[in-house]
């Protein structure tokens, strides 16, 4: 079978992943067409689900999510992925095996948090305490995600957490599923 034929069998996750696309520009927790929610579909090389560049998270179907290979390079889908979705999402995806899903959003008040010196999440509430001992910071920001070698440090701060604060950046999120992930 081709590497396309197995790419668009993965119909469900498109659909959960084009859902939270959309639920996501509902709640404001997008830049209109920047940052990126991505799937691992269990194929060998592994692919990845994204969205291409320049398309709004609103008007996010099933059937304009991109597949995507290990470099980034478009494997099924119109289009290419914004190089910094791949470099960061690809890596923690590699290094996480739990991570089947991750998202990274710079939704305006947890982004807010990245850019305080010390921002943290303090348990104090019914809320944050679901995240208690589950938040890695990274207090590095080092530009634009566009090598390899600063997704690999994204990933490796992250550690055995499920969500982590990029500095200056934004947040993400992994997760087993597209609905705990979102949730989270």
């Amino acid at each position: 079978e081709s590497d396309k034929g197995k790419v668009n069998s993965f119909l469900e996750e498109r659909k959960d992943l084009a859902a939270a696309y959309q639920w996501c520009e509902r709640c404001g927790f997008h830049e209109g067409v920047d940052n990126h929610l991505s799937v691992m579909v269990a194929t060998s090389p592994p692919r990845f689900l994204i969205n291409p560049r320049g398309r709004h998270w609103s008007r996010m179907t099933p059937d304009a999510l991109l597949a995507i290979d290990e470099q980034g390079n478009t494997i099924d889908g119109d289009g290419e992925a914004l190089r910094t979705g791949p470099t960061i999402h690809v890596a923690i995806h590699q290094m996480h095996p739990r991570a089947k899903v991750v998202l990274h959003t710079h939704m305006p008040y947890a982004t807010a948090l990245t850019m305080l010196e010390g921002g943290r999440i303090e348990p104090v509430e019914q809320n944050a305490i679901r995240f208690h001992n589950k938040i890695a910071y990274d207090d590095e920001y080092n530009g634009l995600a566009l090598d390899d070698d600063e997704g690999h440090r994204n990933a490796s701060k992250l550690g055995n957490k499920k969500v982590i604060f990029q500095a200056n950046h934004g947040v993400v999120v992994d997760g087993p599923n597209v609905a705990e992930a979102f949730d989270d």
